[in-house]
């Protein structure tokens, strides 16, 4: 065993606190989770700290300068480490942090008992014949069942004696909180997220509320500074033969030139591509950001989809005063009277286009909202879901159930900016003028399908 077997330790740990961290964030609590990853990154730290002296101290050039202060730095690593454990301890679960701690112990110990098992004779013996090693894998999963139920069943005991002792104590103060409004708040809750836990950590810290206060917005700009230090990267140093970063965006502005092009025609459709394109990527970026853990979707509240729809229409509007004038605009709300009939019908035909242009953002912000806050609220419905896992105890085993549908809020999740921009370059087109584009009820029937 080398350092080889560290670096595999430390990635599998690495690989084993990230998923029991995010099933104990979901089916316990946030603060859980974020106690037992701490607890993992505290140990995994720790290890690669010490590591580090060791390799200091004893290795070849250990005599030299460099490896002084190599370990001189792991000292005072380990330093700030246990004083950054102190914190830990004083704000999170200590016995989750325990186990957080132990996990790479645990993984070492296995590895190591597979390193030397994996070479005896006695397991070739028992992989030797299926039937023996499926024999041998029920009896360990029974007996860990059992073991797993007497213990449960105990601490099931214990707890319901306690809650007898105290249910005459708690009464008062059960009815006491209730009356204060201080019960947990009802109802389904989206996945927790990184604003979501600090706010849970430190409640009152100034800081912590403004971002809770304003998170949406947090999580909305964010987005978008990520996005532009993508283009930025992308676009600083353009070469004949692109890198991986540059062709990919050299792909997507192509694709989406393309696209938009198509629909409004190639006068027209140049103009506006930056502008729908944009629009789309940033849609996107919102709508799969939510799938990241303890990230979020802004594109889940109504607020941000209301401002994307606003900003449409004021847009839409404003391409129809710079393009039409404002009595072709008037011209064109009044559905482009030509006869005797059309002028007739124009009171009746007034009222109901500027009616339909007020309906547009409703139309665009609702259902962009819908649908993302339908996703998130399947994800978590089916998340939530758990079995009864424990023999003769109430105590339940929780089944990641929406894993699956993560392919289909991707799905979706592409397909909802594209509605939102394709209607969108659709009502830009209404807005131009009818000889740059064809009729204009060929764009009515396209947009009504």
């Amino acid at each position: 065993m080398g350092l080889e077997f560290l670096a595999r330790v430390r990635s599998s740990s690495l690989w084993v606190a990230t998923v029991a961290a995010l099933v104990m964030a979901t089916y316990a609590a946030p603060l859980a989770g974020l106690a037992l990853a701490a607890g993992a990154a505290w140990s995994l730290i720790n290890l690669a700290l010490l590591q580090g002296l060791i390799v200091a101290l004893t290795g070849a050039d250990r005599r030299t300068m460099p490896a002084t202060w190599r370990a001189i730095a792991a000292i005072g690593g380990l330093l700030a480490l246990f004083a950054a454990g102190w914190l830990m301890l004083t704000r999170l679960s200590p016995a989750l942090l325990a186990i957080g701690f132990g996990i790479p112990f645990v993984v070492m110990v296995l590895k190591a008992t597979a390193l030397l098992l994996l070479p005896s004779a006695a397991w070739r013996r028992l992989t030797k014949s299926p039937w023996i090693a499926a024999a041998a894998v029920v009896v360990l999963i029974a007996g860990l069942w059992v073991v797993a139920g007497r213990a449960a069943g105990e601490r099931h005991g214990a707890a319901h004696t306690e809650s007898l002792a105290g249910a005459v104590r708690g009464g008062a103060g059960a009815h006491e909180a209730a009356r204060s409004g201080e019960a947990e708040e009802s109802g389904p809750q989206k996945f927790p997220n990184v604003i979501t836990v600090l706010h849970r950590l430190a409640p009152h810290a100034p800081l912590v509320g403004f971002l809770h206060h304003y998170e949406v917005l947090v999580f909305s700009l964010g987005i978008a500074l990520l996005l532009c230090l993508v283009a930025w990267f992308a676009s600083r140093n353009p070469q004949m033969i692109p890198g991986p970063l540059q062709n990919g965006a050299e792909m997507a502005v192509e694709a989406l030139s393309d696209f938009f092009t198509g629909i409004l025609g190639p006068r027209h459709g140049p103009r506006f591509v930056p502008f729908l394109g944009t629009l789309f990527i940033y849609i996107l970026a919102m709508n799969l950001f939510g799938l990241i853990p303890l990230m979020d979707s802004p594109t889940s509240s109504l607020n941000v989809t209301v401002a994307l729809a606003l900003i449409v229409f004021v847009y839409a509007q404003y391409v129809g005063f710079r393009e039409l004038g404002l009595l072709g605009w008037l011209d064109h709300m009044a559905g482009s009277p030509r006869t005797a009939i059309g002028w007739f019908l124009v009171p009746l035909m007034l009222p109901i286009h500027i009616m339909g242009e007020l309906a547009k953002p409703i139309s665009l912000s609702c259902r962009l909202f819908g649908n993302v806050f339908g996703e998130d609220m399947l994800l978590v419905a089916f998340a939530s879901m758990v079995v009864v896992g424990v023999p003769f105890t109430r105590f339940s085993i929780g089944i990641p159930l929406h894993f699956p549908f993560f392919a289909l809020a991707l799905l979706s999740s592409v397909l909802q900016a594209g509605v939102f921009s394709i209607l969108t370059s659709i009502y830009l087109l209404l807005m131009l003028p009818h000889d740059d584009h064809g009729h204009e009820g060929e764009a009515h029937a396209q947009h009504a399908h």
